[in-house]
């Protein structure tokens, strides 16, 4: 198990060290710096809160709460530095995604897309 332990190091490694994990760090730490993109995410955020504590309570949401919310959220990602995050952080998602694949293929024998059919045989199995 310590080689399997081993690979894990070095893919974590691998991953820290990735462009895409360099493009979310620095896109954060700006989204962090802009205080118009902050604001704007506290006040959707808070609104949020509103929404959810009243859901939870039982009491019927006003039309203009969800609108203004909604609102928040169209703002909100007209922001550059919000939409460089949401980029980078795509960036990353995909990569972790694929990252996976190549992992859950390994482990089943399966090919992400290969096996349409369903039956969660990979190749080989000797069923059927």
């Amino acid at each position: 198990m310590s080689a399997v332990l081993d690979k894990a190091q070095e893919l974590a490694d691998a991953i820290s060290e990735s462009d895409e994990l360099e493009d979310l760090r620095e896109a954060a730490e700006r989204l962090d710096e802009d205080e118009i993109a902050s604001a704007a995410i506290k006040q959707f955020q808070d609104k949020q809160e509103t929404i959810r504590r009243a859901a939870s309570s039982g009491l019927e949401l006003p039309e203009d709460h969800i609108n203004e919310l909604k609102e928040l959220q169209g703002r909100i990602s007209d922001i550059p530095t919000v939409q460089d995050f949401a980029a980078a952080q795509n960036g990353f998602n995909v990569m972790m995604s694929k990252v996976n694949d190549i992992i859950a293929a390994a482990v089943t024998g399966v090919i992400p897309g290969e096996d349409e059919g369903g039956s969660g045989h990979g190749p080989g199995c000797g069923c059927g």
